[in-house]
């Protein structure tokens, strides 16, 4: 794939700002025996630039630059499609995982209000994580977002760090995979504007971020659920007393108000990620016991 100069020194501009300016490299596992190294049929990665090992890794596995990771991603998006300057990427777990939050230039339009489109992708330099692409939202008014993985029954949205990747990397985009899942979540959000609370379902939805049924209920308890009945509470004000606004409570609590140190990847890959993706299922199966949702 051939770039522009301005292409790439805008991705190299990205990579540097984000901490991404470094290689990998995968090399033979070394062990030491009375002062003598000796090599092992065994492989690990290591980040060059640091020279800190980052994980053990079979024979198969293909290193992919942050570069390259980029480069795929983009593609994939589609070119044009994109706005990589008011994007974020980052690592977590000293590199040994990178993230890629990329800025999508179309809006969805929820009915009640319009949100940002991202698209994320998830890698490693450990061999723990294939190359996975997820949508995310963040709404204009108040900036709650979230993030999910791909809906696709076909999983073009996961590559595994093997040869395959070289043959994939420059294969079709995923432009309408894209599309279609803004839609579905527009949809989504849409229906839940239609729906009323009920008291079962907010319990429900208390119990998943801040379980009341456990043996122990710890002062994190406590805070979670106070500060989760307040940002329901201001989010029931303003977008309604729906299951809309029930959900933006909970988005608005792990993107404003959750302990957590990086709430960016708490929300795309973290525990606010798991917890975001519990609340939407129980959301859904409620719609759909209330004939609210085919």
């Amino acid at each position: 794939m051939d770039l522009t100069v301005e292409q790439q020194r805008s991705r190299n501009i990205f990579l540097r700002e984000h901490g991404l300016d470094f290689t990998v490299s995968k090399r033979k596992s070394m062990f030491h025996d009375a002062g003598d190294s000796v090599e092992t049929p065994f492989f690990c990665t290591v980040n060059d630039k640091t020279k800190q090992a980052l994980g053990a890794v079979k024979s198969k596995y293909v290193v992919k630059q942050n570069a390259d990771l980029l480069d795929i991603i983009l593609h994939k998006i589609g070119d044009g499609n994109y706005d990589l300057f008011n994007s974020k990427g980052g690592t977590f777990n000293n590199g040994k995982k990178v993230y890629f939050f990329i800025k999508h230039k179309t809006t969805s339009d929820w009915g009640q209000e319009h949100a940002e489109n991202y698209i994320y992708a998830l890698s490693s330099h450990d061999g723990s994580q294939r190359l996975v692409f997820g949508v995310a939202n963040k709404i204009h008014s108040c900036s709650n977002m979230f993030g999910m993985l791909m809906n696709d029954s076909e999983n073009k949205h996961m590559i595994k760090h093997t040869k395959r990747i070289d043959d994939l990397q420059y294969d079709n985009t995923l432009d309408a995979l894209i599309q279609n899942n803004f839609k579905g979540i527009s949809y989504l959000m849409r229906k839940m504007q239609e729906v009323s609370i009920q008291d079962s379902i907010k319990d429900k939805i208390f119990d998943i971020v801040a379980n009341s049924k456990a043996q122990r209920l710890s002062a994190k308890y406590h805070k979670d659920r106070d500060l989760l009945s307040q940002c329901v509470m201001d989010e029931l004000g303003t977008k309604g007393d729906t299951l809309y606004g029930l959900f933006n409570g909970v988005t608005n609590f792990y993107t404003h108000h959750a302990f957590e140190d990086d709430k960016l990847i708490s929300n795309i890959t973290g525990s606010g990620n798991k917890k975001i993706t519990t609340v939407v299922k129980a959301l859904v199966n409620d719609m759909k016991e209330r004939g609210c949702l085919n």
